[in-house]
C-alpha cells in the first residue's frame, strides 16, 4: 500500500534514489581523496624524500631496476652491500613493488609536459571547497587555476605510491564490506574509515616505500575477490581473478603467508558449515593452482609453498577438495542416499589420509620439508621471544599493547562487535570470513605490533557494518511510503523427512531461493494443521551459496536442527510475526511513524549525540597520526621551548657528507640498522642491513662493536674503511648496544659467556653509567668521544666528521689492510655456485679466518624443528626455560 499513485510514486522514488545516489558518489569521491590527502603531509613539509630504513633499499633496488630491467635485476649480486659476502637481491627479495613503480614510471615517459586549464566543473566548485576548507572541513583538496602535467621521476613515484595506493585499498575494502553485507552505504563507511584509521596509514605516509604499503591493496583486493569467487556455485570463474591477484600479493610481501592460510581456512569452514559446492570447488582449486604456479616463479619463494611447514595447511585443503570433488561425482553418478554418501565420504578420507602419511614418511628423511620460521613460530607460543635474539631486538616483532591498539584502532573499534552481530543476519560466505579474518588478525597483532596494520581491514568492515546496517534502515521508510516493495511471505520450502534419502540432483527451479528475512518454516496452508515432527521439517529452499540437495552432509544435519527448533514455535506464532513484519512495510501510520523516527533519529544524531563530536575527534586524532608518522627519520623537526620548530637534519646531512668526502669504493661499517641508507643515500658499501638472511654475519658486527678497542680494530681493518655511530641519546647507538652484544654472544659464545647469555655484563648500572665492559667496547668510546673524558685511541679511528647536533659521528680506520681489501674484490676469489654463474660469494678475507672459525652456524642452533640437544645456543636454551617449553621444541 502507497499513499500515492504510482505514476506519482515511481518519479518521486526515482528522484529520491537519484540524489541517494548522488550524494553517495560524491562522499565515495571525497574518501578516497582523503585517504590520498592525510598521506601528503610528509610531501609538503620534506618534499618527496624516502623515510625511515627499509624504504631506501627498496628505492635503491627500483632505480636498479629501472636502469638495467628486470633481467639483470633478477641477476643481481649486490658486492655493496653485506661485505664482503654480498647479496643475492634476486633470490631475497619481493620484487612486486620495485616492478610497479618501473611499470608506472614506463607508463608516465608518455605524458606530455604541459599546463592545462582547470576544468569549469572544477571551477564552479571552487569556492564550495573553499568555503567549507575555511569552515574546518578537513581533507579537501585546493583547487588552482592550472594543472601542470609531467612524467615523474622514480624517486617521485616511489614517494607518492604509498598515497596511491592508501586510496586503493580503501575502495577494495568498500567492495569487501559490500560482499559481506550488499549494502551499499556499508561500503561507502568502509571506504572512508579505512581511508584514515591510522593502522593504515603506519607503512602508507608519502615516502613511506615500504612493501606493506602496496601490499595492503592486495591483500584487500584477493580477499574481495575470494568472497565473490565462493558468493554463488555460479561465480566460480572470479576465482582466476583470485588467483593472479594472489600471485601479485606474493611479489610484494612476505605476508602472503596469511594471504594464503586465510583463505584455505576459509575453505575449510565452508566444508565444516556443510557449503561444499562444485562451485567452491573450482573456485579454490583455481585460486590454489594458479596462485601456487605464479608463485614458485618469485625467486625468493620458490618451492615453499609446497615445502614450507606454514604453507602446508592450504596444499592439504587442496587435496582434500579434489576427494570431497570427487565424492560429490560418485554421488550423483550413483545417486547415493545419506548414509551412503557419508559412508563413502568417510571412506575416501581415509584413504587420502593414509596417501599422505605415506607421501610424508618418504619425503621427510629427504629434508623436503622446510622449518618454520622464527617470526611465524612466534606467532603461535604463549611466550613473548622467540629464542633469536635478532628477532627479538626488533621492536616491531613485539606484542601489541592496549595503548596500541587505541592509538591506531581507535573509534572503529567500539563498533566492531556490533558490525558482526547485525552481520549475522546473513550468515552468506562472506560473514564467516570476516569472523575468521576477525580472529586471526586479534590474534597475530597481538604477538607482533606490526601486525596491527593488518587490523585496519576488518575493523573498518566491521564498523561499517553497523553503520550501513543504522543508514539502511533509517532510509528504508522513505523508500517504502515512495513504492518501494516491502516484505513479503517466504516461498514455500520443500519438506524432507530425515529418514527419506533428498533428492540428490539440482533443486527443482519452482524452488527459488527464500526471500530475505524470510522465516525457514514451512508455512501453512491456511487450515490449522497438525504440527509436523522435527524429522520433516528440514527446509531445503536453496540458499544463495547451495548448488543442489546434498545428502548426508553438514548442511543435511543442520537444516534437520533448523527443522526441530524452528517446529517448536507455534504456527500462531510465525503467522503473527509475518503479518507484523507486513504491517510494517505497508500500513500507511506505520510507514509514517518510521519516516517521522528515521527523522528524529538523524536530527538527534546531528545535534545531541556523542558521535557528533566523537567523529570530528577521530578524524582529528587520525590526522594528528598522520602527521607523527610524517617525519622520515634522517629528517625530522622538534618544536622548541618557544613554540618555534626547528628542522634537524644531521643524518641526511652525514650520509651526504659521506658521499661528498670519502672514496667511491670506501666501505662504510655501522650497526645492520643503517645500512639501507648508507647504500641508498650516501652511495657506499655497508658491512650488513635491515635483512635478517645471514645471522651469522650480523653477530659478527654485533660482536665486533662491542669488542674492546684494539679487538675490534685487529677485525673492522680488514672490513671496513669508515665507522659511522649514531650517537646524542635517545634511540641512538648506545640505547640498542645491548642487543648488539646479545646477538654476538649468540654466535660467538665466549663474547659474554653461556652464564650471561643476555649480555647484562654489558649495559649500564642503575646511575647510568656503563658497566666495565660497556666503557671498554668501541662503541662506547665511538659515542662519546671527548665527551666525559671519553677518548677514542685516535692511532686505530680518527674522528672525520661529527655533524651539527652531534647525532651522528664518523670515523676513519687506521692503518687499514688494503691487500685484504684488494682480496675481497678479486673475483677469482668469489664462490659461484656453477662456472660463469652471476650468483658468486664473496668470502672474508684470510686474515678474519681465525675470527670466522670461532662462530657456532645459529641458523642450525636456532631451528626449534630439529631436535638438536645441547647445541643451542645459552640465549635460546635461557627462553625455551623461562617459558617452559624445554626441550620439547
Amino acid at each position: 500500500m502507497t499513499f500515492l499513485p504510482s505514476a506519482v510514486s515511481l518519479p518521486l522514488r526515482l528522484l529520491f534514489i537519484a540524489g541517494l545516489i548522488a550524494v553517495q558518489g560524491f562522499l565515495f569521491l571525497y574518501f578516497l581523496y582523503a585517504a590520498y590527502d592525510i598521506r601528503l603531509h610528509p610531501i609538503r613539509e620534506f618534499g618527496h624524500l624516502i623515510h625511515e630504513f627499509d624504504p631506501w633499499f627498496n628505492y635503491r633496488a627500483t632505480e636498479y631496476l629501472a636502469e638495467h630491467g628486470l633481467y639483470k635485476f633478477l641477476h643481481w649480486y649486490d658486492y655493496e652491500s653485506w661485505y664482503p659476502i654480498g647479496r643475492p637481491i634476486g633470490t631475497t627479495i619481493f620484487p612486486g613493488m620495485q616492478m610497479t613503480a618501473v611499470a608506472i614510471w614506463e607508463g608516465m615517459k608518455s605524458l606530455p609536459t604541459t599546463v592545462v586549464a582547470t576544468p569549469s566543473f572544477l571551477m564552479a566548485i571552487r569556492p564550495w571547497v573553499k568555503y567549507f576548507r575555511n569552515a574546518g572541513v578537513m581533507f579537501l583538496p585546493v583547487i588552482k587555476n592550472t594543472i601542470a602535467i609531467s612524467p615523474m621521476s622514480v624517486n617521485d613515484i616511489c614517494c607518492m605510491m604509498p598515497p596511491w595506493f592508501g586510496s586503493l585499498a580503501s575502495f577494495f575494502t568498500g567492495l569487501m564490506t559490500y560482499e559481506i553485507s550488499r549494502s551499499v552505504n556499508a561500503s561507502l563507511m568502509a571506504t572512508g574509515i579505512m581511508a584514515i584509521i591510522p593502522a593504515h596509514l603506519m607503512r602508507s605516509v608519502g615516502g613511506e616505500f615500504d612493501n606493506e604499503a602496496v601490499a595492503m591493496t592486495a591483500i584487500c583486493m584477493t580477499f574481495w575477490l575470494w568472497m565473490v569467487s565462493v558468493r554463488s556455485p555460479k561465480h566460480w570463474p572470479v576465482g582466476i581473478l583470485t588467483g593472479f591477484s594472489y600471485i601479485y600479493m606474493v611479489a610484494v610481501w612476505g605476508g602472503y603467508i596469511f594471504v594464503l592460510n586465510m583463505i584455505g581456512l576459509h575453505a575449510v569452514i565452508l566444508v565444516l558449515l556443510g557449503r561444499f559446492n562444485t562451485g567452491v570447488h573450482l573456485a579454490y582449486t583455481l585460486f590454489f593452482v594458479i596462485g601456487t604456479a605464479g608463485a614458485v616463479q618469485v625467486p625468493v619463494v620458490g618451492w615453499q609453498p609446497l615445502r614450507s611447514v606454514e604453507q602446508m595447511g592450504p596444499l592439504l585443503v587442496f587435496c582434500g577438495y579434489q576427494v570431497l570433488a570427487f565424492c560429490d561425482q560418485q554421488r550423483r553418478k550413483r545417486k547415493m542416499g545419506a548414509f551412503e554418501f557419508a559412508k563413502f565420504r568417510i571412506q575416501m578420507i581415509i584413504v587420502l589420509g593414509v596417501a599422505l602419511v605415506g607421501v610424508a614418511v618418504v619425503l621427510y628423511p629427504t629434508g623436503w620439508f622446510g622449518p618454520m620460521s622464527s617470526r611465524i613460530r612466534g606467532l603461535f607460543v604463549k611466550h613473548t621471544k622467540t629464542g633469536n635474539p635478532l628477532v627479538d631486538s626488533v621492536a616491531e616483532h613485539q606484542p601489541a599493547s592496549a595503548g596500541m591498539y587505541s592509538t591506531y584502532l581507535n573509534l572503529p573499534l567500539e563498533y566492531v562487535v556490533f558490525g558482526g552481530v547485525v552481520s549475522a543476519w546473513k550468515r552468506n560466505n562472506g560473514f564467516y570470513f570476516l569472523c575468521l579474518y576477525g580472529y586471526i588478525a586479534h590474534h597475530f597483532s597481538g604477538k607482533m605490533s606490526r601486525l596491527v596494520l593488518i587490523c585496519a581491514p576488518i575493523v573498518s568492515v566491521a564498523c561499517a557494518l553497523w553503520c550501513g546496517f543504522l543508514l539502511d534502515h533509517l532510509l528504508q521508510p522513505f523508500l517504502l511510503v515512495l513504492g518501494k516493495k516491502g516484505y513479503t511471505e517466504p516461498v514455500e520450502a520443500t519438506p524432507i523427512s530425515g529418514k527419506a534419502t533428498p533428492n540428490s540432483g539440482k533443486a527443482a527451479p519452482s524452488s527459488g531461493k527464500a526471500a530475505p528475512n524470510s522465516c525457514k518454516a514451512t508455512p501453512s496452508s491456511g487450515k490449522k494443521a497438525a504440527k509436523p515432527s522435527s524429522s520433516d521439517t528440514a527446509d531445503w529452499t536453496l540458499e544463495e551459496w547451495e548448488e543442489d540437495r546434498r545428502p548426508g552432509g553438514a548442511m543435511h544435519l543442520i537444516r534437520v536442527m533448523q527443522g526441530e527448533m524452528l517446529s517448536a514455535w507455534p504456527e500462531s506464532t510465525l503467522s503473527a510475526y509475518r503479518e507484523t513484519r507486513k504491517k510494517l512495510d505497508s500500513h500507511p501510520a506505520l510507514l509514517l511513524g518510521r519516516c517521522l523516527l528515521s527523522l528524529v533519529l538523524i536530527l538527534y544524531v546531528l545535534t545531541f549525540s556523542s558521535i557528533r563530536t566523537r567523529v570530528p575527534a577521530f578524524m582529528q586524532h587520525c590526522d594528528m597520526v598522520a602527521r607523527s608518522l610524517s617525519n622520515p627519520k634522517v629528517v625530522y623537526k622538534v618544536r622548541q621551548r618557544n613554540g618555534q620548530e626547528t628542522l634537524v637534519d644531521d643524518y641526511l646531512k652525514g650520509y651526504q657528507w659521506i658521499d661528498q668526502n670519502t672514496p667511491k669504493d670506501a666501505r662504510v661499517m655501522a650497526w645492520w640498522d643503517y645500512g639501507y641508507q648508507i647504500t641508498g643515500i650516501a652511495k657506499r658499501t655497508s658491512i650488513a642491513d635491515g635483512n635478517t638472511w645471514n645471522h651469522e654475519h650480523i653477530a659478527t658486527l654485533g660482536r665486533t662493536l662491542t669488542s674492546s678497542e684494539k679487538r675490534a680494530h685487529n677485525a673492522i681493518r680488514h672490513m671496513a674503511d669508515y665507522v659511522l655511530v649514531w650517537a646524542g641519546g635517545g634511540g641512538d647507538d648506545l640505547g640498542k648496544s645491548p642487543h648488539l652484544a646479545r646477538i654476538g654472544n649468540s654466535v660467538f659464545p665466549d663474547h659474554c659467556g653461556d652464564n650471561d647469555p643476555k649480555c647484562n655484563k654489558f649495559g649500564f648500572n642503575a646511575d647510568r653509567s656503563p658497566t666495565p665492559m660497556m666503557a671498554n667496547s668501541l662503541l662506547y668510546k665511538l659515542c662519546k668521544h671527548n665527551l666525559k673524558g671519553v677518548a677514542v685511541n685516535e692511532k686505530l679511528f680518527k674522528e672525520v666528521h661529527t655533524t651539527k647536533n652531534g647525532l651522528m659521528r664518523i670515523y676513519k680506520v687506521m692503518n687499514m689492510s688494503q691487500e685484504s681489501k684488494d682480496w675481497v674484490a678479486d673475483p677469482k676469489n668469489r664462490i659461484c655456485d656453477a662456472p660463469g654463474s652471476w650468483y658468486c660469494v664473496g668470502q672474508y678475507p684470510p686474515a678474519l679466518n681465525k675470527l670466522i672459525a670461532q662462530r657456532k652456524n645459529f641458523a642450525q642452533l636456532e631451528d626449534f624443528n630439529r631436535g638438536t640437544p645441547g647445541g643451542k645456543s645459552a640465549y635460546t636454551r635461557m627462553i625455551e626455560k623461562e617459558s617452559g617449553r624445554g626441550s620439547d621444541l
